[in-house]
């Protein structure tokens, strides 16, 4: 095993939290590495919804001109209620495929300045007086221990052992056929949510994606569930198979589609886990750091929330030569408690109808009628 010379920061991670976190830290002048055990591009399971709480991040990284080359621009979401009933909703949000859009921040953080080191398996953290200040790494073969003044984990929900409280799949078709008048073009698609309330609340989406998503039809089509019972990867097939015949209408959008690609399967933790910001002298970010709660703020929006926070209270830390516990804890959540999501109309009304599965078709129905 050799040791490799200091960093100001390794970030472990490179998904959409760890390379924005990378990327504003990089731009303020530190010495970034940033460490992922998959090699990029690479799949990722998301609705791929890209909405007002990330963009503010990707602007604020120049990288908003890429984005737009690569996405379908959502205008209006469907609503459609367990009843049947539907209304529109306007809703504004980038869709496009993780694949693309992980690739794209990681490729933004190195042209700040971070070096990234991709297939490179964290294997173990190295400790001094009980605080962590670097990383046991495994790279071809090779062992090596990184040091760091500060180290962001940004490894997920496998960072600390914790129960999914959610859990979702999702698949990519071709030749889904939407109204012409309702998802016209790369610039003005529409996308499908519903609402299903057999055996729990579930919900389902159909969202083109990508530059041709509305004149191919490609469209990433999913479904998240909360709660342990549903954690069974045989009972969201099923469930997402009965959806799919739920309706004549439904039916008709799958007609002539094609599945791209298998369903893939992921899980989410959220803010009910109380998982600590910052511990043993690393600072959680992402999934790592629970703060999602899904449909009230999307998983992307919360994980550049979490990431520009901990990178502000990083970088005041090594202004202040401060890298106490207690003083990157308090300035990380000051941050958090400053970031805000202007779009969450609609997700309200989903929360509702999560605590009541007649709310949902109350509230379609009445916007219907608008």
């Amino acid at each position: 095993m050799r040791t490799i010379i200091d960093r100001d920061v390794i970030v472990v991670g490179a998904g959409p939290a760890g390379a924005i976190c990378a990327s504003y830290l990089s731009k303020a002048g530190l010495d970034v590495l940033m460490l992922d055990k998959e090699t990029f591009p690479r799949d990722k399971v998301c609705g791929d919804m890209v909405r007002e709480g990330i963009m503010k991040h990707i602007e604020a990284l120049d990288a908003v001109e890429a984005l737009d080359k690569m996405s379908a621009c959502i205008r209006k979401i469907k609503l459609i209620s367990s009843a049947g009933s539907e209304a529109v909703m306007p809703f504004e949000c980038y869709a496009v495929p993780r694949f693309y859009l992980d690739k794209l921040l990681v490729d933004t953080a190195v042209s700040w300045g971070v070096e990234f080191r991709q297939g490179c398996t964290v294997t173990g953290f190295v400790k001094e007086s009980g605080k962590i200040c670097g990383v046991k790494v495994m790279q071809k073969g090779t062992e090596s221990i990184l040091r760091s003044r500060m180290v962001i984990r940004a490894d997920g929900v496998v960072s600390e052992k914790a129960d999914a409280a959610w859990i979702g799949q999702r698949a990519y078709f071709k030749g889904i056929k939407f109204e012409k008048s309702f998802s016209k073009e790369q610039y003005d698609a529409g996308g499908i949510f519903a609402f299903d309330d057999k055996e729990g609340p579930a919900y389902f989406w159909i969202i083109p994606v990508g530059p041709d998503g509305v004149k191919r039809g490609i469209c990433n089509v999913g479904m998240i569930v909360k709660g342990r019972d549903s954690h069974k990867i045989s009972n969201l097939e099923q469930r997402m198979a009965d959806w799919l015949e739920s309706s004549e209408k439904i039916k008709t959008l799958f007609e002539n589609a094609e599945q791209l690609s298998p369903w893939k399967f992921g899980r989410l933790v959220d803010v009910n886990e109380e998982r600590r910001l910052v511990k043993d002298g690393a600072v959680f970010v992402g999934d790592a750091a629970a703060q999602i709660f899904p449909l009230l703020n999307d998983g992307l929006s919360a994980a550049a929330d979490t990431a520009k926070a901990a990178a502000d209270a990083a970088i005041a830390a090594f202004d202040a030569e401060d890298f106490s516990e207690e003083s990157l804890l308090a300035d990380y959540d000051n941050g958090l408690k400053k970031q805000t999501d202007d779009e969450v109309k609609l997700d309200k009304l989903l929360m509702e109808s999560m605590h009541d599965p007649k709310v949902m078709d109350k509230i379609v129905e009445k916007l219907a009628r608008k």
